[in-house]
């Protein structure tokens, strides 16, 4: 999954780092109102007499937000809903909406690697297109007809002030969408839970051990992928959603000491060997379309009846544990910003390197630090096959092979421990390197033990001792944790960013989860009536369907011009890029400093620092966009919910003040 850093930001450091920010957009805000209210009242009145009127606005528009009534808000309110309703839009959207769902699952892919993203990407890009249309369509045209058809005098001749009309616009509209967004909520996700529900068959005569066949070699004879280093029989189910699955029996050994297995519903043989030790059979599932199934096993022995459950692994909400920063060492353990460079266009990530055969090891390597490491954070914890407690770290490693030895063979890494004493004179623990192969295009998870096996360092490096420690009683006794994380392999690469590895104490309930997403959709809903109401109060229907279209798609391209606006970029500002197309200059080589281009670049500084700070008029929607981490089984985190609560109630409150001064100088007008 593609996390961006910046998700993980907590709402508290999130509102220290962007308060002054948000004091600039309010005044802003109220800037922008003012001006527009002017313009208003300039092309009605003139200049002069439009700034008479827009003063005694501004004089009059704190007394009417105070003495704003409730009742009135919501009468006004239930006026907006009963106008939508006699339009047919919400209907009209609902009943588009629902035909999309009867019919869409004939077009979905479900044989695709990852087929609970096509669906969860499905439904939350077609609820969005539509409440987002509907939203436009209805506070785009409320006004304006009532202005047009001269039914908002039986308003304005009432004792009702500007503030309650476009509040109650807004609350009326609100509730509407509010309503239809949570039915297509509902039914989206009883689209996305049932739409993949199947299950499979053993192709053969009979569904028991008959129907699998020896394994031999390193490669499945039936789908040419690798088998399970202990696998004995192999047998393939039908295909159902058009994929099927691979069935492997393998042998788990264990002693009189040992503890049994956690899950006994599909063994299908338990003998007790000569030695003492008890030879378990058991069948597991391969993964195959990004899920797979759980087994049952009803009897023992060749005639033991074999059954597949429901699909499992789709539609998850993990709660990831996320280090607190990371930091990259070079070959000779310096400590660097970044990693390397492979020439990789993904610049999320950076890559690490195992060195080459001449040197005897290399100090390449990457570490997450973790501050908040805390048994508490982790209530069920699941036993290993040795009855340890295990914690389950994932990991989304990215790999580049600098050549092409055998490409079924994997890139090995290692992880390593180390905690982080509270002063310069207590002991370190570091634990024995865990190498593991890694495994690209796929999240992979390790199942670390509680107890580690590795050294204890006094602050002068001597070795203390070794032996087994606790990973949250010796580690990370202070909640400091560090992770370290090399490749060793030889002239091999791996590239990582700060969310790609963590740790997954739990998951939260995925209809929660669901619910977080639409919540996303609900904030750039109430946006976009804020926009319509506020644009309508004073311009025509298609002009303000216009206006709200194009702060829409600057809201949602917002990141992109901020980047676009910025002057350090390569070839310079606007003026200066034209300047280069025009005489044909490359983007790199410098200008030939003279008087001209020096006024040339004082000019794009200031346009491009006023385009960027335009920009931030403009809500940025990927702040409310959740679908990502919905359709890659990520819990969408309270700290992000938060940003995106907080972002919707200021622009909301940013559009109502220019809502209000528009109407109100238009009203004067009268």
């Amino acid at each position: 999954m593609n996390v961006d850093t910046q998700t993980l930001t907590s709402f508290p450091d999130w509102l220290a780092s962007n308060s002054l920010l948000f004091l600039i957009v309010v005044v802003a805000a109220i800037i922008v109102s003012v001006v527009f209210g002017f313009l208003v009242a300039a092309f009605r009145h003139g200049p002069f007499e439009g700034f008479y009127v827009l003063a005694q606005v501004v004089g009059q528009a704190v007394p009417d937000f105070l003495k704003s009534s409730p009742r009135r808000i919501w009468a006004i309110g239930m006026l907006a809903v009963k106008e939508a309703l006699r339009r047919k839009v919400v209907l009209a959207t609902f009943a588009i909406f629902a035909l999309t769902l009867l019919f869409g699952g004939w077009f979905m892919n479900s044989n695709s690697e990852k087929p609970d993203r096509i669906y969860v990407n499905f439904v939350m890009f077609g609820t969005q297109l539509l409440v987002l249309m509907m939203g436009m369509l209805i506070s785009s045209f409320s006004l304006p007809d009532d202005i047009k058809n001269k039914t908002i005098y039986t308003i304005v001749t009432k004792p009702v002030r500007a503030t309650e009309i476009v509040i109650g616009r807004l609350l009326g509209f609100g509730l509407l969408s509010t309503a239809l967004l949570a039915l297509m909520g509902v039914l989206s996700f009883i689209f996305v839970s049932r739409g993949l529900e199947h299950t499979h068959q053993i192709v053969g005569q009979t569904q028991t051990l008959a129907a699998f066949v020896p394994v031999s070699g390193e490669f499945s004879s039936l789908d040419k992928k690798r088998i399970s280093e202990n696998a004995i029989l192999e047998a393939q189910t039908n295909r159902q959603n058009g994929h099927s699955h691979r069935l492997e029996v393998l042998v788990d050994i264990r002693k009189p000491s040992d503890p049994q297995p956690s899950n006994t519903s599909n063994i299908v043989n338990e003998r007790v060997l000569d030695d003492g030790t008890t030879e378990y059979q058991m069948i597991v599932c391969s993964a195959t379309a990004g899920h797979t199934h759980r087994v049952f096993v009803e009897g023992q022995g060749e005639s033991a009846k074999i059954t597949l459950g429901p699909p499992v692994g789709f539609f998850r909400a993990r709660n990831p544990i996320y280090s607190d920063s990371l930091q990259f060492y070079d070959r000779e353990g310096e400590p660097k910003t970044k990693g390397i460079n492979v020439g990789n266009e993904n610049k999320r990530r950076s890559y690490i390197g195992g060195g080459n055969p001449r040197q005897e090891t290399s100090l390449a390597k990457v570490q997450f630090n973790f501050s908040s490491f805390y048994e508490t954070r982790f209530p069920n914890l699941q036993k290993g096959d040795d009855g340890e407690q295990v914690l389950p770290l994932e990991m989304d490693i990215a790999v580049f092979r600098s050549f092409k030895d055998d490409v079924e063979k994997r890139v090995t890494a290692g992880i390593q421990f180390e905690s982080v004493p509270n002063n310069e004179a207590g002991n370190r623990f570091v634990s024995d390197m865990l190498d593991f192969e890694t495994n690209e295009f796929t999240i992979q998870t390790l199942p670390i033990s509680r107890k580690l096996v590795g050294k204890v360092f006094a602050p002068d490096g001597t070795l203390v001792e070794q032996g087994q420690y606790d990973l949250f009683d010796d580690f990370a006794k202070n909640g400091q944790l560090k992770l370290t994380l090399k490749c060793r392999d030889y002239n091999q690469y791996l590239g990582v960013a700060q969310p790609d590895v963590y740790f997954r104490p739990s998951d939260a309930p995925y209809a929660w989860n669901f619910f977080k997403g639409y919540v996303g959709i609900w904030c750039q809903m109430i946006i976009v009536i804020a926009i319509g109401v506020a644009l309508s109060t004073s311009l025509s229907a298609p002009i303000t369907m216009l206006g709200t279209i194009v702060i829409i798609v600057l809201g949602f391209f917002s990141s992109f011009v901020q980047e676009l606006a910025s002057p350090n970029n390569i070839g310079g500002g606007p003026i200066e890029s034209l300047i280069r197309v025009v005489t044909q200059q490359n983007m790199t080589s410098d200008l030939d400093t003279n008087a001209f281009i020096t006024i040339v670049k004082n000019a794009d500084f200031g346009i491009s620092y006023l385009l960027y700070g335009l920009s931030f008029l403009a809500p940025d929607f990927s702040k409310f966009n959740f679908s990502n981490e919905l359709s890659a089984g990520y819990s969408v985190s309270n700290s992000r919910l938060l940003i995106a609560l907080s972002l919707t109630l200021v622009f909301s409150f940013g559009f109502t003040l220019l809502g209000y001064f528009s109407l109100k100088t238009r009203e004067i007008a009268k």
